[in-house]
């Protein structure tokens, strides 16, 4: 053991000057990389200390803690939020009710009480109550008889809108009709119907109803009679 201890320290101080230099080049290594370090830091943080650091990460904890804080309390408060809601129909209190925002249709109508021929087949329970809002509960029987009205509505003017189109294809026209056409309008009998083919094939066709009035057998209080059958 102490042989070889002795080789080693020989040949240390043998070659003294390579080991003083080996360990000053290692030495400047580490201390290059320690200033490169501290620099690089100081550089992206040109205004932070140790200490300062510290007291950055303790602020942005503290921050992040307040923010979690106050959304939290916004959620509680919204949660909370009052609303006014009107409710009328088949309630025994129609009335103005004070609700929260979180509430549902179904208990306003437990304030507000259900009357017996309530009907509740097309109201949804579930839904959400919002500020200012109507809510109607109508009657058994009152959809089925709106629709019903509605329909018939409906139906009526379908019929009206039909008959005043029957009323404008029934006109007939001078220009295209034939002797049976003609006969068909009240005031124009068979001589006048040849009358009117006759007079057309002669002069050409009609520019206006009231050219009628050159047509033999026809004057003024026939043309008034029939003009609103008659179309050009």
């Amino acid at each position: 053991m102490f042989i070889e201890w002795d080789k080693w320290k020989e040949i240390v101080f043998k070659y003294k000057g390579i080991c003083i230099c080996s360990a000053l080049i290692l030495l400047s290594i580490c201390l290059y990389f320690a200033i490169y370090l501290t620099k690089h830091e100081t550089d992206n943080n040109p205004n932070l200390t140790r200490d300062d650091a510290t007291t950055f990460i303790g602020d942005q904890s503290n921050n992040k803690q307040q923010k979690s804080s106050t959304n939290t309390t916004k959620e509680k408060n919204k949660s909370s939020e009052i609303i006014y809601v009107d409710i009328k129909g088949a309630v025994e209190n129609p009335n103005i009710y004070k609700m929260k925002s979180t509430d549902r249709v179904k208990q306003l109508l437990d304030k507000a009480k259900l009357s017996t021929d309530a009907d509740l087949s097309h109201i949804n329970l579930a839904e959400k109550l919002q500020d200012q809002k109507l809510i109607y509960i109508p009657k058994k029987g009152e959809v089925e008889n709106n629709q019903s009205n509605t329909l018939s509505k409906s139906e009526n003017g379908h019929h009206q809108s039909q008959s005043i189109t029957n009323t404008i294809q029934e006109k007939v026209n001078l220009n295209s009709a034939d002797e049976s056409q003609l006969l068909k309008v009240n005031g124009i009998g068979p001589s006048k119907a040849k009358s009117i083919i006759e007079y057309r094939e002669q002069h050409g066709q009609f520019e206006n109803v009231d050219q009628l009035k050159e047509v033999n057998g026809i004057g003024e209080k026939t043309l008034e009679k029939i003009r609103e059958d008659l179309t050009v």
